[in-house]
This record gives structure tokens, C-alpha cells and sequence, in this order.
């Protein structure tokens, strides 16, 4: 009997010591960082081309194009809604790429944020990354694809 008060003591103080505060807690998203409407300022090609016959080529084709338009509109309830207007990019030869707006696209679902990273879960988007008011698209692809899409707050 000697034995057992200190053993219990030991075992009473391992448990409350064990314990500690953040167990199981998780840091709390700030939604609040991606909530509003984004608008289309960017898409991005891997090579410079001149669609709009101006004499200036440049990657970024919403430049070239004012017919490409895109507006991104986030949800407080972890929603989305994208209307967008796609590219048709076709070889021609060499560098050289016929490069035109498609038609448009409704997008929607829901939305997961954590640490600045924002995923759409749907399948035609990669995860989208937040900057200062920025939200970056990387696609990555070369010519005729797209290397990124970028959205600003408004």
C-alpha cells in the first residue's frame, strides 16, 4: 500500500503533463483573403505572338485580345463561380500560332483555402496561389498551351 500512492501520484502526473493545449487544435483560415471578385488580367503563353496585328507581341494574351475575359467571384460559404472565356491557340508554323477567343464558360463548386493556397476541387484548375492581391493559375504548358492564369481583387 506504501507503493501505491506514489505510483499513483506518478501516473496522475504523466497524464496531466501529456496533455498539453495544442493537441488536435488547427490554426483558423482566413477566408476573408480570397473572398471578393477577381478579374481576369492575365493568361500567359509560353512564347510572344501578335493576335491582334498592333505590331507588339507580347506572352500575355489579354493584352492582345480584349474579347478574353475572366471574372473569378468567391463565396464567404466556400463557394465559387467562374465565367470565363477560353483560347483557341493553333499551330501555324514555326513560332507562329493562331491565337483567338473561344467561347465562353461557367464554372462553379466549392473552394478549400489554406496557406495562401486556394483549390477549387475541380479538375480543369490547379491549385491557384495567393500573393498580395494577386491569385496565380501555373499551368506550366508550352505553346499551344497556357503557363498561367492571373486573377486581381477588385
Amino acid at each position: 500500500m506504501k507503493f501505491l500512492k506514489p505510483f499513483l501520484a506518478i501516473c496522475l502526473f504523466i497524464a496531466l503533463y501529456s496533455c498539453s493545449s495544442d493537441d488536435g487544435e488547427t490554426t483558423p483560415v482566413d477566408n476573408s483573403l480570397v473572398v471578393g471578385t477577381w478579374n481576369l488580367t492575365e493568361v500567359n503563353i509560353s512564347i510572344p505572338q501578335d493576335p491582334n496585328n498592333d505590331g507588339t507581341a507580347s506572352m500575355n494574351m489579354v493584352e492582345e485580345l480584349p474579347c478574353l475575359t475572366g471574372v473569378l467571384t468567391i463565396s464567404e460559404d466556400n463557394t465559387w463561380n467562374l465565367n470565363l472565356t477560353g483560347l483557341n491557340i493553333t499551330p501555324v508554323t514555326g513560332d507562329f500560332y493562331a491565337v483567338q477567343c473561344a467561347s465562353s464558360f461557367s464554372y462553379s463548386g466549392n473552394y478549400f483555402f489554406q496557406n495562401n493556397q486556394l483549390n477549387l476541387n475541380d479538375f480543369n484548375f490547379n491549385t491557384l496561389t495567393l500573393n498580395g492581391s494577386v491569385l496565380t493559375e501555373s499551368k506550366g504548358e508550352n505553346l499551344p498551351g497556357v503557363l498561367s492564369y492571373v486573377y486581381e481583387k477588385q
